[in-house]
């Protein structure tokens, strides 16, 4: 059974060992890290494309254990027979080292070249290849060489400032274990990335998407997935949200502002007052979920309002330390 290693955001690999075997049927895991999984899967490596939190994704040559070096992995590699899923077209070899690139010497970089031509119909080009064979050690030693079969183009650029990516928008879905037919609510919807995922990978059975911005919640109504039947979507106050009756809502789940970007005024009066209307919404066993960068604010607010922190998890979002939590009512 052929061996695949994809990397993902940092903070969430417990998720992504749930949701992945799920996700992709006949993926077996063989370990999950910090950022990255281990697997194997016979399948169509095609479909491993379609994994929204995926990064780059390798098929493996060879794995190595802690204390390996790029001149001992080059030597295993080169001493082996080996087979690359993508077998036409040119390549390069690439060295990262704790995800930096890194030089080596010349003459065991052409080593690497030689080993991937011997066993290939592929030719070289360092500057813009089809393909590429990386030799990785991460931070934790774990090291491998593999040849990169899919690579998610995505930058900043493609977002809005202080909007959420989509994957991670996701993995609050996962992270909340949604149930097919919820009542789920974002009041905070700015861009529409939590909506949007909600709708296309978790089935509620109504979704309150709103915004106090009648300029973003006009940019969310022009996505497609928002003129689903099941989707009320409108310009309202978080703080009163009268539109939604009492103790109606599964699951609040939503990415409030965070006051890096915008004056939401003091913190702590905001989450008291977030936490306030959110209580009226919520059944009386629903949930919240809510990503936050004031961890110490969040959780002294959620505390004040006998809320219990059933898990958290965290990350990095746009280079700030991120927590997400899963709050029961």
């Amino acid at each position: 059974m052929a061996e695949f290693i994809s990397s993902f955001t940092t903070g969430f690999q417990e998720l992504v060992k749930e949701d992945f075997p799920r996700l992709i049927k006949g993926v077996k895991i063989i370990n999950v890290y910090d950022g990255f999984v281990h697997y194997r899967f016979d399948g169509n490596s095609r479909d491993l494309e379609k994994v929204i939190y995926f990064n780059n994704t390798f098929f493996l040559l060879k794995s190595f254990k802690s204390g390996a070096n790029f001149k001992m992995m080059v030597n295993a590699v080169a001493g082996q027979k080996n087979y690359y899923l993508i077998n036409k077209g040119s390549f390069r070899v690439r060295f990262v080292q704790e995800n930096q690139f890194a030089k080596v010497d010349k003459a065991l970089a052409r080593r690497a070249e030689e080993s991937v031509l011997a066993n290939s119909k592929l030719s070289i080009d360092r500057v813009s290849p089809s393909t590429e064979v990386w030799y990785s050690i991460r931070r934790d030693g774990f090291g491998f060489c593999g040849q990169l079969i899919s690579k998610r183009e995505f930058t900043e650029k493609n977002l809005n400032k202080g909007q959420l990516r989509p994957e991670i928008a996701y993995f609050m879905g996962v992270f909340a274990d949604l149930q097919p037919d919820f009542v789920l609510a974002d009041p905070f919807a700015g861009y529409g990335s939590i909506p949007v995922q909600l709708i296309k990978k978790f089935r509620p059975a109504k979704l309150y998407v709103s915004d106090i911005s009648s300029e973003q919640v006009e940019i969310i109504r022009t996505k497609k997935q928002m003129a689903d039947e099941r989707v009320d979507l409108r310009v309202a106050d978080a703080f009163v949200l009268n539109h939604i009756e009492d103790h109606s809502v599964d699951c609040v789940i939503t990415d409030p502002p965070w006051g890096f970007y915008e004056d939401i005024g003091d913190i702590k009066t905001f989450y008291n007052k977030m936490f306030d209307s959110l209580l009226r919404v919520v059944k009386t066993d629903g949930k919240i979920v809510i990503l936050s960068a004031r961890k110490e604010e969040l959780e002294i607010s959620a505390a004040e309002k006998c809320l219990k922190i059933e898990k958290s998890l965290h990350t990095l979002i746009n280079g700030k330390k991120a927590s997400l939590y899963l709050l029961h009512v």
